[in-house]
C-alpha cells in the first residue's frame, strides 16, 4: 500500500538550483547588459551581452548578430 503525505504533496518547492529569469525586450536593455535569447534550462543557455541598439554580442563565439528591437530576451534575476 502506499504511503499517503499529505504535507509533502501539498508542498513541494522548486530546486535551489533553478534559476530564475525575467523577460524583457532587446530595446528595453541598456547597452553591455547580460542577456540570454531563452530561459529554460534543459537547452544550451548561451549568454550575450548587448552591444548597441540593435546589436547583441554571442560571449561563446565572440561574434556579433542584430536583433530586432521587439525581440523577447531573458535576463536572470
Amino acid at each position: 500500500m502506499p504511503i499517503n503525505n499529505q504535507a509533502g504533496d501539498r508542498y513541494n518547492p522548486p530546486s535551489n538550483l533553478s534559476q530564475d529569469f525575467e523577460e524583457y525586450r532587446f530595446e528595453d536593455l541598456e547597452v553591455d547588459e547580460l542577456f540570454w535569447q531563452t530561459n529554460k534550462p534543459k537547452e544550451e543557455q548561451i549568454p550575450w551581452r548587448k552591444s548597441s541598439l540593435t546589436e547583441g554580442r554571442n560571449l561563446k563565439t565572440q561574434t556579433i548578430h542584430s536583433f530586432q528591437r521587439r525581440t523577447k530576451v531573458y535576463q536572470k534575476i
